[in-house]
């Protein structure tokens, strides 16, 4: 059985969160409106632009941070598959079967111990033009 990880969870939350958020903030708007039904039907609307405005910007923050997670879920799971020995870190020897993370190793080797940190790792992944996870 695969135990949720942190970045999961948080996934799950922003997607609950993204689901009901709409909802949360109509109701906001219907009690905070005075004859919310009537200042709609009287007005064409402008008085709720800004509740337009406030849920597509909360669809792109959700979209944004929905992509980001994907990324970082996908870089620690390449991480840990690295990690032959579970140390924490990546050697040469863990990254002999990728020709351009051995090619690179010293420049992201910031400490210059023959090993890279999940930091590390994390900067080759995020500084390689095209890159695809797993090579």
């Amino acid at each position: 059985m695969k135990v949720p990880t942190t970045m999961t969870t948080i996934k799950r939350l922003t997607v609950l969160t993204a689901v009901f958020a709409p909802f949360f903030m109509a109701g906001f708007a219907l009690l905070v409106v005075p004859d919310p039904w009537q200042t709609l039907r009287n007005t064409d609307g402008e008085d709720w632009i800004w509740l337009i405005l406030l849920g597509g910007m909360m669809v792109g923050v959700y979209y944004f941070l929905a992509v980001y997670m994907e990324d970082e879920e996908e870089i620690a799971e390449e991480f840990q598959r690295l990690d032959r020995d579970h140390d924490g870190f990546v050697t040469r020897e863990d990254a002999k079967d990728w020709p351009e993370l051995i090619r690179l190793f010293d420049k992201f080797d910031t400490d210059r111990d023959g090993r890279l940190s999940h930091v590390d790792f994390e900067a080759f992944e995020n500084a390689v033009p095209g890159r695809v996870i797993g090579h």
